[in-house]
């Protein structure tokens, strides 16, 4: 049992580390993201990944979640292999969790069944 709050400890301030970084993406991103996120176009999952809310999403707006996504899943990927006993899917949910918790009220989310609903 103490092990396994270790790793989950381990794990929590990790994913807090990478999440500080502004969702693993540069300033130029984070401000489109912010503006995608705000005008309901964009949503957190709960797997960790940003996902596209709306069918009418422009190509940037996809470029812009994929290349986010991509970041994301090589930062997961470093931080499962950093943490012994740990896998990707632990990161992804643990991160999906975390970031969901902080996305500000009026920003879609993906509820537990996978439907978009608003913060």
């Amino acid at each position: 049992m103490r092990k396994s709050v270790s790793k989950l400890r381990m794990l929590v301030a990790l994913i807090g580390l990478a999440l500080s970084v502004t969702l693993f993406a540069p300033a130029a991103f984070a401000d489109a993201l912010d503006d995608a996120k705000a005008a309901g176009v964009v949503g957190e999952k709960r797997d960790g990944y940003l996902g596209v809310v709306s069918a009418g999403a422009d190509a940037s707006v996809q470029r812009l979640v994929q290349d986010i996504n991509l970041k994301r899943r090589d930062r997961y990927r470093e931080i499962a292999q950093a943490t012994a006993g740990s896998t990707l899917s632990d990161v992804e949910a643990l991160a999906g969790a975390k970031i969901i918790s902080q996305t500000p009220s009026g920003q879609y989310v993906q509820s537990a069944s996978g439907a978009w609903v608003r913060k």
